[in-house]
């Protein structure tokens, strides 16, 4: 468990979000239809702030740097729950046409992953913290 606590993983998992969020919003940037509020704004702030935790953890600080890095982790895991409960709500109304081929179930098991996956990064870097 102490794994997901390294800054290595809150570094990668920040990325993927950010590349992930901004290919599955392409057509808003794209758009000159005014749909800049449909921007993916407090997830890319999450994967931002992840990325940046992960990257300072890795320098020495007097600060705790473990508590930054557990409260990116805390807002992921925040957005993410929001988007768990949003999509299952959607997976159990009738079915949906999905434009990329992607069933709303085999999304709603991604969504479950990177939820564990975000929990287990705060768990680990609260346990981590309480170490040092």
């Amino acid at each position: 468990m102490r794994y997901f606590a390294k800054p290595g993983v809150a570094i990668a998992f920040g990325a993927f979000m950010l590349c992930a969020e901004t290919c599955l919003h392409a057509e808003s940037f794209l758009a000159a239809d005014g749909s800049a509020f449909e921007l993916p704004l407090y997830d890319w702030t999450a994967g931002a702030f992840l990325l940046t935790t992960g990257v300072l953890s890795q320098r020495s600080w007097t600060l705790t740097r473990r508590q930054y890095q557990a409260v990116a982790w805390a807002f992921m895991l925040s957005l993410l729950f929001g988007a768990l409960v949003s999509f299952v709500q959607e997976w159990l109304t009738p079915p949906n046409v999905i434009e990329w081929g992607l069933s709303e179930g085999a999304f709603v098991a991604i969504i479950i992953a990177l939820v564990v996956i975000a929990l287990c990064g705060l768990v680990s870097t609260l346990r981590a913290a309480t170490d040092e």
